[in-house]
């Protein structure tokens, strides 16, 4: 017995070791970014002087604006290849379906800075203006890879008999794809949607060697900021896209269960009205 509430001790004490690591940052971020102190070398009393700050300040402004359109894009093209690719890949055989992982997996693991520095030889080669759109390029060739795994594995949980089912019953592909497949699909889209939308929004390797002189990221604005020392401006820029990241993910959320719990009624109903 003794044993065993060691053994949760031990569980638990590193469980709050490992939340105290995710946390603690994001709470010293939270805490300066209210700190009337603009040294924060010492607590100077509560103030909301730097979000007005960053709110009137119109560079800061261009450049969330410029990430979200970087991240906006990006999001629609990975996830759009990656439904593409995963409905592709399961007409492949064998050993294409194997290569098909392979080329996958290998954006993963490859270094992003290494990818970026490709991107930009290649680009500098054809006479490609850095910018906007090679940023985006530059985004979608790794954020779509995440997006590709996650709508890959939600696809093979899906069993094949539902298409199949609807085939049987006279269903074209198109609206067997747009009543069967795609709503089983929906969740995969939705956090593929969210992580690269997330992946892209504070990308920096990828929008430093491809953004040129004429496109500044939040991130890159933010890295050239603390180069000198960390500014309460910046604590209060991280501060604002945290909040709005979380407000954007519960608004899925909740729009997801609201969506499923419709589902659910609606088959009620009809199991009701057959009854």
């Amino acid at each position: 017995m003794s044993s065993v509430r060691k053994r949760h001790s031990f569980s638990t004490a590193v469980l709050a070791a490992v939340l105290v690591l995710f946390y603690a940052p994001i709470l010293v971020v939270a805490v300066n970014a209210l700190n009337q102190d603009d040294t924060l070398n010492s607590w100077g009393g509560g103030t909301l002087r730097w979000f007005r700050q960053i709110l009137a300040d119109g560079r800061v402004r261009g450049d969330f604006g410029t990430s979200a359109l970087i991240a906006a894009a990006t999001t629609i093209l990975s996830v759009a290849i990656a439904l593409t690719t995963v409905l592709a890949a399961r007409r492949l055989p064998h050993g294409g379906r194997t290569a098909f992982n392979m080329i996958t997996y290998a954006r993963l693991m490859l270094p992003e800075v290494v990818t970026a520095v490709g991107l930009f030889l290649l680009f500098r080669r054809f006479g490609i203006e850095m910018g906007l759109v090679p940023v985006i390029i530059g985004h979608t060739l790794f954020c779509s890879a995440y997006a590709t795994v996650v709508v890959q594995a939600r696809y093979a949980a899906v069993s094949g008999r539902f298409s199949e089912a609807a085939a049987d019953l006279g269903a074209g592909p198109w609206r067997t794809f747009r009543r069967v497949t795609l709503p089983l699909l929906a969740p995969a889209l939705v956090v593929a949607g969210l992580l690269s939308f997330t992946f892209s929004f504070d990308d920096v390797v990828s929008s430093v060697f491809l953004s040129g002189s004429s496109v500044e990221t939040l991130p890159m604005l933010m890295m050239g900021m603390i180069r000198q020392r960390v500014t309460p401006e910046v604590n209060a820029i991280a501060v604002a896209v945290m909040t709005i990241t979380f407000v954007v993910v519960a608004l899925v959320v909740a729009a997801t269960n609201v969506r499923a719990a419709g589902g659910v009624r609606s088959s009620r109903d009809g199991a009701t009205d057959d009854e």
